[in-house]
């Protein structure tokens, strides 16, 4: 059975294929804690003092004792796999609400490793993180079995759809599409796809043009599986698309080796990525990528975010929560390129979930909910998407 190539997850080891006893991994890289959303100094006397704002009339009577309690906490620590460029406005929207919460810090950490730092720690007694931010979905469905998360409610909850609690103690911070990017230089326009469908045709009618000019992520990394196999999952003959353009791919583990392999013109188009990565990219690239959904089915992947029961900092982390829920907090994750699903959010950054299925038709965006995946349907997945390679 052939395989599609792999590109080795950076870090020490140079094995071209992850062991089949832990499929579901992040990237291997684990980037460094950043300061984001204000300076890591204590906060001023004004900032300190500044007053409460007002919390909407449905908050209970009882909500100015977690924003008081804030106030002795003054920080926030996220394990996330989100970028700076996408916490940035929400850090700064949430620091101008709640002045002395300024000093907020998040990793950018690959996606099994927001979670593996965080057992670890914990473990020991001694993780300084409140709250975990993911989309990698199969790693949500551990979390959710291991007693970790919070069971705070957020006064959000009754505001929101009835799945924005994605398990228990995990809430719904962003509702980003599964997406692809293409080099608008390489490509002629008629070969500038609008979904894996008419991607497979276009391949299919150069093969040798376009053998290995198609990125896609690794089904045994976690995010990858679940880009994938919401696709193959939901979308009406998924897997006869997959056959027919597995065999143009080279599959890698990280969004921004899938990026820049098409800016640099090694690939002509990379797929299943996350749209909070894929669309500022091309948005930004002065016209070189182009974008789009899937216009056969586009799968959604929630951006999960958890109060941590270990949290050092509860009550600033639970105003964190809240804000992020919220309409204005809604308004600061579209600004900073992820995908806003709140009903009543006002904003013009970004396509919201409500804005792709009036676009897309309803029947063809499809929400991955996230379970845990048992190893052995991991490996069947993975064995049929390398026999679907050719």
């Amino acid at each position: 059975m052939s395989t599609i190539p792999r590109t080795p997850a950076p870090g020490p080891s140079s094995s071209p294929g992850p062991s089949r006893r832990h499929l579901l991994r992040g990237a291997a890289a684990v980037g460094s804690l950043t300061a984001l959303g204000g300076t890591l100094s204590a906060c001023t006397a004004d900032e300190a003092n500044a007053a409460a704002p007002q919390a909407p009339a449905y908050y209970p009577a009882a909500y100015d004792t977690i924003v008081d309690a804030s106030r002795r906490e003054r920080k926030l620590l996220i394990y996330s796999n989100t970028s700076q460029t996408n916490w940035q406005p929400v850090f700064d929207a949430f620091a101008r609400r709640y002045p002395w919460l300024s000093d907020i810090r998040a990793t950018n950490l690959g996606g099994s490793a927001v979670y593996e730092r965080y057992y670890s720690e914990s473990a020991a007694g001694t993780s300084p993180a409140d709250v975990l931010a993911n989309n990698a979905g199969p790693l949500w469905g551990d979390y959710a079995t291991r007693n970790a998360a919070d069971d705070y409610r957020s006064p959000e909850k009754d505001h929101l759809p009835d799945w924005a609690e994605l398990l228990p103690g995990v809430w719904t911070m962003s509702t980003d599409p599964v997406a692809l990017i293409y080099n608008r230089k390489t490509l002629a326009p008629d070969q500038f796809p609008d979904g894996l469908r008419t991607l497979a045709a276009i391949v299919e009618a150069r093969p040798s043009r376009f053998r290995g000019k198609i990125g896609v992520y690794d089904p045994t990394n976690a995010y990858g599986y679940a880009s994938n196999q919401g696709y193959t999952s939901n979308v009406a003959d998924g897997w006869d698309t997959f056959r027919r353009l597995l065999p143009f791919a080279h599959a890698d583990h990280s969004s921004g080796t899938l990026v820049e392999k098409v800016v640099s013109g090694e690939y002509d188009f990379s797929i299943n990525l996350s749209g909070g990565v894929a669309i500022p990219a091309a948005e930004h690239s002065g016209g070189l990528l182009g974008w789009s959904y899937y216009a056969e089915g586009t799968v959604v992947m929630p951006r999960g975010v958890s109060i941590v029961k270990t949290a050092p900092h509860p009550n600033a982390a639970r105003l964190f929560l809240d804000f992020l829920l919220s309409a204005e907090g809604q308004a600061a994750v579209a600004e900073g390129g992820l995908v806003p699903y709140r009903p009543d959010v006002r904003q013009d950054a970004m396509d919201s979930l409500q804005d792709m299925r009036r676009k897309l038709g309803a029947e063809r965006v499809h929400m991955y909910r996230p379970v845990q995946v048992p190893e052995r349907v991991q490996e069947a997945y993975v064995a049929r998407w390398e026999k679907a390679a050719g």
